[in-house]
């Protein structure tokens, strides 16, 4: 596995939407122009994530106001809203089946063969905890979820089902800290069967149509959480825990014939390094978001010497559908040095969708229009140097090494492939003064007999000379104003 990839993220249904607005007619996802496609792949991203392309249950009038909250955040994202405009949540899935309204059943097979064509991967959704609420599983299955016969003393996390067993009081989809999520119904994952079908769906469904999943709020379906969640109900139904978890049992299936498949998952509440020892790929670095909103650059440098193979395994990101635009959580310099950070470190580095234009507005999921917004000149340009920078092979094919300095404002790191002349550079002042230091570069011995070094500084587009010697001795001098930064290629002469 290369040791540094990206991956950018599409709100599907809202950008079909636009796109069909823009070039007037009805496309669908394998009839989008290829010239889109190579545009984004272009950038340098090995893996499009397509959230929200699965089949969903519908969110009518009555549901949404129950929900005052989500009625005043899509009020702040689309002011001029009307209820055609409201679509449901992706996440509340009815089947692992196309949403017609992206194309027809086979589009996903036949555009996984296209972005691969384009040497890119596709990334799809896999929701684990629940099922939307008008799927048809829970009238066949309702033994798959957590399910009462009789009327729960805590009746505000079920809901009556006629199923085909009978009335059932059927729970909610949720997490141990927040209200249930109305629109789903909660899996058991302590009955086997359960684990059997979704594993069944992501062996001889998805593996078809993607090359790896996103797992939504993965942590959800470990057996610790689930105690946590639900112990009221495995109490009183006298269920115990299995002794294996979920996760392992579902990733060793699927590798056992799908190796190459990739699993990524959401995960809070320091959980990452579990899912990882369970399979999982990459797992998301919530704690480093954390730490770039703490703006504290000593706990950022103390994150970024933990274990290599938890690196190369964390899924780096300033935003996503699920947090705030970057440009409101950091503004607009602190963004773009928390880009380049993440985006210049082991593991797999996150890009949403209209984050590359400094888009400001967070879109609620289950909205299909949004406003238009004017791109940040400013912004645009930072990020197209640094995936520009971040295309090199030296990002693909080389190691990682986190610099020393000599002031703690400062972060530094360098990307090298040994026994060559690929060396790339990454300087950041994550402060709010403007800093001078050294940054204590470790040359390669193909550098060390060349009198003169050349640095490319490709974010602000300026040359420098440097004596070797010097840089072995003393260190490159950085003078940098508040969250500027150096994005260096370093050349012989």
């Amino acid at each position: 596995m290369k040791q540094h990839q990206q991956l950018y993220e599409i709100n599907t249904r809202n950008w079909l939407h636009s796109l069909r607005k823009k070039f007037g007619e009805e496309l669908t996802l394998l009839t989008i122009p290829e010239n889109i496609w190579i545009n984004i792949i272009e950038k340098g991203f090995d893996w499009i994530w397509l959230m929200g392309v699965w089949k969903h249950s519908p969110l009518n009038k009555e549901e949404l106001m129950q929900h005052p909250g989500l009625i005043k955040e899509i009020t702040q994202a689309l002011p001029n809203w009307d209820h055609s405009d409201i679509i449901g949540s992706p996440y509340s899935i009815i089947k692992y089946e196309l949403n017609p309204q992206l194309g027809l059943p086979n589009d996903l097979i036949l555009l996984k063969r296209k972005l691969n064509d384009f040497n890119a991967k596709l990334m799809l959704d896999f929701i684990p905890n629940h099922f939307g609420n008008a799927s048809e599983l829970v009238i066949t299955n309702p033994e798959y979820f957590i399910s009462m016969d009789n009327a729960p003393n805590e009746k505000f996390l079920f809901r009556q089902v006629i199923t085909e067993r009978g009335m059932q009081w059927i729970a909610y989809g949720k997490d141990p800290y927040f209200s249930p999520w109305t629109d789903t119904f909660q899996l058991n994952y302590f009955n086997k069967n359960t684990r059997k079908y979704m594993i069944d769906i992501l062996q001889n469904q998805i593996t078809r149509v993607c090359d790896g999943v996103r797992c939504d709020m993965a942590m959800l379906c470990l057996n610790d959480i689930i105690n946590k969640t639900w112990g009221f109900y495995f109490q009183e139904k006298n269920i115990e825990s299995l002794k294996s978890e979920f996760w392992e049992d579902a990733i060793k299936k699927v590798k056992s014939n799908h190796p190459d498949f990739i699993f990524l998952a959401e995960v809070y509440w320091d959980l990452g390094w579990k899912l990882q020892s369970l399979g999982f790929d990459y797992t998301y670095d919530k704690k480093l978001y954390d730490r770039l909103m703490q703006e504290d650059v000593a706990l950022i440098r103390g994150h970024l010497i933990a274990d290599k193979d938890y690196q190369k395994k964390s899924m780096r990101y300033i935003e996503n559908h699920d947090e705030q635009r970057a440009v409101n959580v950091f503004g607009h310099e602190r963004s773009i040095a928390a880009a380049i950070i993440m985006g210049t470190i082991l593991g797999l580095s996150l890009y949403h969708q209209g984050q590359l234009k400094g888009e400001s507005i967070k879109l609620p999921v289950q909205l299909q229009r949004k406003q238009k917004e004017r791109p940040d000149n400013n912004i645009q340009h930072d990020y197209e140097c640094l995936l520009k920078f971040t295309n090199q092979d030296v990002f693909q094919n080389g190691q990682w090494l986190l610099l020393e300095t000599s002031t703690n404002n400062i972060l530094a790191w360098q990307w090298y492939i040994p026994d060559s002349k690929n060396l790339a550079i990454v300087v950041v002042n994550y402060s709010a003064y403007q800093t001078q230091g050294n940054v204590f570069i470790q040359l390669t011995s193909e550098f060390k007999d060349y009198e003169d070094l050349r640095l490319n500084d490709i974010l602000n587009e300026k040359m420098y000379t440097r004596k070797t010697e010097e840089l072995k001795q003393n260190g490159l001098y950085i003078d940098l104003l508040p969250y500027k930064s150096h994005l260096f290629s370093v050349k012989t002469i």
